[in-house]
């Protein structure tokens, strides 16, 4: 019984000794966390710094809280520098986007005042340490707006035989508006568009710029709409077409020569022009080349010449071709009357006076023209003939290059006799 009634106190001494044990193992706890945390950002800041520096970017200054009566008409600065403050990690990262330069003019009145720029990093980890300038001078003006036309300027070229022909932008006209003095020397919004390489028609919104009557940009002043739809079309001015190419041969071989052929390289060409420019070339004696002279010729003839296009025309690829004319010696025929020579006439025999033959040549006329009738042998073989009347063969050796055409007669009468 008595057992029983120390129970409760037990429980009890139990209880706040193992509370004690708790409460000291969370205490260790919370001190082994915080030593860690500590550690940590002593080893990052070893190892990532913070530093201080310039940044290389210039940040671009905003207008905020202009009056609604007003409009920036210039400022002293567009931009400013500024020396930054973050980890190496950190620095390496930033871009010009990461910072906010503005200028607020809230309560300001027209005319020129200075006004300080804040600049705001979106990291809560970057620090601005200073801004140059941190003031600028700014001029306002009175807002004025005003109507003007919608124009198109085109930029490059289209593609080779192509141009533009028809353009429009929709709107006609825009509304620009900014500081007065801005506003009046704006002459028109101005849509560019670029044509370099186009071949069929372009259609597209295209962003407005302010203009003056020179071309000139205007800065600080907005247009409304701020794009405009452009339409140009793109006509093909130019056409290609294949035609032959006719060589002008002029003047004669030497005498004793023909012209065995022309060749052209190439044979055929591509003319590129207007519709009208290639219509006005022939198409079956096609485009002549400058005059090619074969006078007194006796060999082939090469020449590289040009071709002889109407204005307005141009050749795709070479302008000038290959023109070989062939000169080969004139074939023909040449005659001569010869008296045969009658060979192995017998002891004892006497041979009467021989009649000539008419021998006929062929061959190159030059070698023809150099002939004599001693050049050319003709023969009669008289071996084992006795006294009487033989018609015999002739037998006829040609120059080198000729050839024997004919015969007349094609055999050659002879009288044997004995001596007295």
């Amino acid at each position: 019984m008595a057992t029983f009634r120390r129970l409760p106190g037990a429980l009890l001494f139990l209880g706040r000794g193992a509370l004690r044990s708790v409460l000291g193992n969370v205490s260790l706890a919370l001190l082994s966390v915080a030593l860690g945390l500590s550690l940590w950002l002593f080893v990052t800041d070893k190892e990532n710094p913070k530093e201080v520096q310039t940044f290389p970017s210039a940040i671009p200054v905003k207008f905020v809280n202009v009056p609604n009566d007003l409009a920036v008409s210039n400022t002293s600065e567009a931009s400013v520098r500024i020396r930054v403050e973050a980890t190496k990690n950190d620095l390496k990262k930033l871009r010009a986007d990461d910072f906010q330069a503005t200028v607020d003019l809230g309560g300001y009145a027209k005319g020129q005042a200075t006004v300080a720029v804040d600049v705001e990093p979106a990291s809560g980890r970057v620090n601005v340490v200073s801004t140059t300038p941190d003031h600028i001078d700014v001029t306002l003006e009175d807002l004025r707006s005003k109507e003007v036309k919608v124009s198109v300027s085109l930029l490059g070229s289209p593609q080779q035989g192509f141009g533009a022909a028809n353009q429009s932008a929709q709107p006609a006209t825009a509304t620009v508006s900014g500081p007065e003095s801005l506003v009046a020397l704006v002459d028109s919004a101005v849509a560019e568009v670029n044509l370099t390489g186009l071949r069929t028609d372009f259609t597209d919104s295209v962003d407005l710029k302010p203009r003056d009557v020179r071309g000139g940009d205007i800065s600080r002043v907005k247009v409304s709409p701020a794009r405009a739809k452009v339409n140009v079309d793109i006509q093909q001015r130019e056409f290609s077409q294949e035609f032959v190419v006719n060589p002008a041969v002029a003047g004669s071989p030497a005498p004793g020569y023909n012209i065995a052929g022309v060749n052209v390289e190439p044979r055929l060409v591509t003319v590129t022009g207007p519709l009208d420019v290639l219509q006005s070339i022939d198409a079956v004696k096609g485009i002549s080349t400058e005059e090619i002279s074969i006078a007194d010729a006796r060999a082939d003839v090469v020449r590289l010449v040009q071709l002889a296009l109407p204005p307005g025309a141009r050749l795709q690829g070479s302008s000038s071709v290959k023109v070989t004319v062939s000169v080969r010696p004139a074939r023909g025929e040449v005659s001569f009357s010869i008296v045969p020579q009658i060979r192995n006439v017998g002891a004892g025999l006497a041979l009467t006076p021989v009649e000539p033959v008419l021998v006929t040549l062929s061959g190159e006329l030059p070698a023809l023209q150099a002939l004599s009738p001693a050049s050319i042998v003709v023969t009669a073989d008289a071996e084992g003939l006795g006294p009487g009347l033989y018609p015999l063969p002739l037998q006829i050796t040609p120059p080198a290059g000729t050839t024997v055409t004919r015969t007349d007669p094609e055999q050659v009468g002879i009288a044997l006799t004995e001596r007295g």
